[in-house]
């Protein structure tokens, strides 16, 4: 979007640094632009999500677009500072469970998910497979997916701690790959990651299975129609106390126009169109 929005040529292209997924780049040769690539780098910050919304707190940066809404430390973090936030969701994504393509198994119930993250269920015979135990991988606690793993699947339940073999663990600098690069050498592993992750910047899916929760496979429809369970929102964050003149909050105002929702679309995820 921020391409779009700053007239930059963009294609995608797999990441040299890990050769797993695809990201944007600037394509200078492929368009002209007036904007060089020093000025896009000066322009955007790239973070994590609970980052992102201390940057907008602290002032670093005017508008944002998260994996989700503001948390409650963040939100004591912005009333000890006086700041309140504006924030509004944007776009559907959903947390998909990934698995090696050798497993058998396809399908899990939402409650076999919450019984293999409590330790209830610890073999994959117990849902269907082969008679072997599953290494259900978890993600450390400051990540989006690890949050939307406790807030959306496990509805207040208490996961099993993580081990040397269950913890997940940064690899070749990409925490959000970790999964991937586990259950490609794991056939009986499983793992969760967001959607958008998986379809639009892996892609390949020879690498890892999603599975189908509740006979529900996870798709653009099934997310848009609200019948896959694990559906989640991405939000866009602005200042209330910004200057509403100021490009920071007309990029807000327009992310949530028909033209913001057709550059959410172009991007991979699924707009929230009213």
């Amino acid at each position: 979007m921020a391409y779009n929005l700053l007239g930059v040529p963009y294609k995608w292209e797999l990441d040299w640094m890990g050769s797993l997924t695809y990201i944007i780049q600037p394509d200078f040769y492929g368009g002209q632009s007036s904007f060089s690539y020093n000025d896009y780098l000066a322009k955007n910050l790239c973070s994590g999500t609970h980052d992102a919304y201390m940057n907008l707190i602290g002032g670093k940066t005017d508008v944002i677009i998260a994996s989700r809404d503001i948390s409650r430390n963040e939100k004591a973090a912005s009333a000890e500072l006086g700041v309140e936030l504006k924030t509004a969701p944007l776009a559907i994504d959903a947390l998909v469970f990934i698995v090696n393509p050798k497993n058998p198994v396809k399908n899990l119930t939402s409650d076999q998910v919450r019984k293999i993250y409590t330790g209830e269920i610890t073999n994959w015979k117990e849902v269907g497979g082969v008679d072997h135990a599953i290494t259900p991988y978890i993600r450390d606690a400051d990540s989006g997916s690890q949050e939307k793993m406790e807030t959306l699947v496990m509805n207040g339940l208490t996961m099993i701690d993580g081990t040397e073999e269950t913890y997940m663990v940064e690899i070749i600098g990409s925490q959000m790959a970790s999964p991937y690069l586990q259950l490609e050498i794991d056939e009986y592993g499983i793992g969760y990651t967001p959607f958008f992750y998986c379809t639009a910047m892996v892609r390949d899916l020879k690498r890892v299975s999603m599975l189908s929760i509740d006979g529900v496979a996870p798709s653009k429809e099934s997310l848009r129609s609200n019948k896959y369970p694990f559906v989640s929102s991405i939000y866009a964050a602005v200042r209330y106390s910004e200057d509403h003149e100021s490009m920071a909050y007309k990029l807000y105002q327009f992310l949530f126009t028909k033209k913001g929702a057709d550059m959410i679309d172009e991007s991979g995820y699924i707009a929230i169109r009213k």
